[in-house]
């Protein structure tokens, strides 16, 4: 009995510290998380702009290694009068020939992976322009590789434009490079009249581009 009695004692008392404890039953505010940092600004990417001439309805855009390509680009700039930029890459081609062959062939290799190597030229839009001159060397029958990546790059900026091709080489032709274009840029018009100037083409360059522009109807914009 006295067993019964001290038991039910001692469970009386563990009802009454309970009862008057209570329960911690305050809502958890979790923690705030702390301010995310702002991502760093993007370098520089701004677009490049086109050096100016006459109304701007041309530009003239081109990539050269050996100043050939230039030179074609700089006359027909310089006969219509109208706008001209250069399509750089990010990294400039070593001087050593070997090594710039060795590197255009790796370039090459990559593209066809679907690896573009990177180019340090943009264009905002092509929005004034009724014809985009593109120019290039013509590497292993192929476009060189930094005008492929801009155009891959530039593709849905140069839909529905006009576009004329121009391209120097040793001896290759200039009909893969056209195909290649037309891959890359899918929804641009492409002028079916092309200028390929090679080695022994480039002492008679004047008269060759005066042709060309002739045949695509296309003249100096301040005589328009």
């Amino acid at each position: 009995m006295k067993k019964l009695l001290l038991i039910f004692l001692m469970l009386l008392t563990v009802l009454s510290v309970e009862a008057c404890g209570g329960s911690n039953n305050e809502p958890y505010t979790p923690e705030q998380p702390g301010t995310s940092e702002q991502p760093d600004e993007e370098g520089n990417d701004k677009p490049d702009t086109p050096a100016p001439g006459g109304k701007g309805r041309y530009l003239v855009l081109y990539n050269s290694r050996t100043s050939n390509t230039e030179r074609v680009a700089k006359r027909i700039q310089a006969v219509l009068n109208c706008d001209i930029l250069e399509v750089e890459p990010q990294m400039p081609y070593e001087n050593d020939y070997n090594s710039m062959l060795k590197r255009a062939q790796e370039e090459l290799a990559a593209i066809r992976q679907g690896n573009y190597p990177a180019v340090k030229t943009s264009v905002e839009n092509f929005d004034d322009y009724d014809i985009v001159f593109i120019g290039y060397p013509i590497w292993y029958s192929s476009i060189a590789t930094p005008m492929q990546t801009f155009l891959h790059e530039h593709a849905s900026k140069l839909a529905s434009k006009q576009v004329a091709l121009f391209a120097t080489s040793g001896s290759s032709g200039i009909s893969t490079s056209v195909s290649e274009v037309r891959k890359l840029c899918p929804y641009a018009t492409i002028i079916n009249q092309t200028l390929l100037l090679t080695s022994s083409d480039l002492s008679q360059m004047d008269t060759h581009i005066t042709e060309w522009l002739n045949k695509i109807g296309v003249k100096r914009e301040d005589q328009e």
